[in-house]
């Protein structure tokens, strides 16, 4: 665990994944969500048994349902059926083919924005469904739906399912357990279908609690859409799970989803996941600590050097929404920032129309990498003024 997190800019600018190769050598990337962290070492080691071996064939994914299992009881109390989970590429892939089996064309698929960017195009040019928005609120001190207008929409005959993001990206948000059981008694109410991306939940802050969807769905027809990919840091590898919440719905999709969608993960991705969610639980713990110093270095230097952005701390994941507002810039904050400070993030508006004014940062990285971000943006505000 010596190289965690990797604190060289040299050493990090040698990977060849799109992080670190989009932009040229003198931007820091701080978008896309990956880390700058070394592998865990029982993925690493299971990775290196497969190379030496030559192991590199077409994907064997019957042990991922087990191995899922076996995370989800012992993280969060969630009993999960290895017969009820079929393994896909990645969790976008797998949204996209239950929205496409379970829905049909022309039919609503409700989202919460601000919220990941490929929601959209997913919904309406992959599925070739419509989107209706409804963003999150801000109550004061969290970010959670707006139920009046949530109800509004569900009772909409077009509408037939209901696109989550839990934990929510952009915000950070883990809904509790009253949040979740309002959208449990929605969905049942009105028959519509929840399509839970949970990708992020294995980066739930350790003092927040998670809960699955599938946890509290009851008999309403619901998915919940997991990976291993972003908390171990092996998205390139492939292999995410769609978990039906009855074997009924398991059987149809089975039936529905192209079996080539079905063989998508990745044969070192599988193993990969296996690793991750059965041994992969110290090194988790131990990123987590990590990140929960970085939300509050990442305070620090703000409130230091920038005070003109704020932040709420997210619950789950390693992505900071930046308020920029206060700013007044006369370009999206990304824009800028990649202009001024040569310091890459994710655009706000790209997460829906509440996003003006915001972006993206990703804080998974070393404290020295983290300063020189934000000491690069402050610099160029101050030389604007």
């Amino acid at each position: 665990m010596a190289d965690f997190p990797i604190d060289s800019l040299a050493q990090l600018h040698l990977r060849k994944s799109v992080k670190w190769q989009a932009f040229n050598p003198d931007v820091i990337p701080a978008w896309i969500a990956e880390m700058d962290f070394a592998l865990a070492e029982p993925i690493a080691a299971k990775l290196h048994d497969a190379i030496h071996r030559s192991d590199t064939g077409y994907a064997w994914t019957g042990e991922v349902g087990e191995a899922l299992g076996v995370f989800s009881a012992t993280r969060w109390g969630w009993i999960v059926e290895p017969e009820q989970v079929m393994s896909v590429g990645d969790v976008i892939t797998g949204v996209t083919h239950v929205l496409i089996a379970m829905t049909n064309p022309g039919e609503s698929v409700v989202i919460n924005s601000p919220v990941y960017p490929p929601f959209f195009t997913t919904i309406t040019n992959a599925a070739q469904r419509e989107v209706v928005d409804v963003p999150l609120i801000w109550d004061g001190v969290r970010y959670t739906f707006n139920q009046a207008k949530m109800e509004e929409v569900f009772s909409r005959s077009e509408v037939t399912a209901y696109l989550m993001c839990s934990p929510h990206n952009p915000t950070g948000r883990v809904f509790d357990h009253s949040e979740m059981q309002f959208i449990a008694d929605l969905a049942k109410k009105y028959q519509v279908l929840v399509v839970a991306d949970e990708i992020h939940a294995p980066i739930t802050h350790l003092d927040y609690e998670f809960i699955p969807y599938l946890s509290v769905a009851g008999e309403g027809r619901a998915v919940s859409v997991i990976s291993a990919s972003k908390a171990w840091n092996i998205a390139g590898l492939k292999c995410a799970q769609v978990v039906s919440n009855s074997k009924q719905l398991h059987d149809t999709l089975a039936g529905l989803i192209p079996i080539e969608v079905q063989q998508s993960s990745g044969h070192l991705g599988a193993m990969a996941a296996v690793a991750a969610y059965t041994q992969g639980a110290p090194w988790l713990d131990t990123m987590l600590a990590h990140l929960d110093t970085q939300v509050t270095l990442l305070r620090g230097l703000l409130d230091l050097h920038l005070p003109g952005v704020s932040f709420v701390a997210p619950q789950a994941s390693f992505l900071a929404w930046l308020d920029c507002r206060a700013l007044e810039l006369e370009l999206d904050p990304a824009t800028y920032f990649l202009n001024q400070s040569q310091v890459a993030l994710n655009s706000g508006p790209t997460f829906g129309p509440s996003g003006a004014g915001f972006a993206r940062l990703n804080f998974a990285t070393s404290a020295q990498i983290l300063e020189e971000i934000v000491i690069r943006m402050a610099r160029s505000v101050a030389e604007k003024h």
